[in-house]
């Protein structure tokens, strides 16, 4: 992109519907994300470490915090447009 050319002004219902669109990427990513730790956590644990039965429960516990830090950590994509 040259420096002399200025970018296209974009509309408001254009920005609202790319903003939709970011915002579904990133919960689709928080997810697969705590899927992906849920799912090394189930697998891969030690038998040492915890039961056999706590192993699935405490796998779905850290698949959804790792879900809610990813997102946490993403909060101002979900923040209303009132601070622009």
């Amino acid at each position: 992109m040259n420096t002399d050319q200025a970018p296209a002004a974009v509309s408001a219902d254009e920005l609202l519907k790319r903003k939709k669109e970011v915002r579904k990427s990133i919960v689709l990513r928080g997810v697969l994300l705590g899927l992906l730790v849920a799912a090394w956590w189930i697998m891969f644990v030690p038998e040492s470490v915890v039961t056999s039965t706590m192993k699935y429960v405490l796998g779905v516990v850290v698949g959804l915090v790792a879900t809610g830090g990813y997102l946490y950590q993403l909060r101002a994509v979900f923040q209303s447009s009132a601070r622009d």
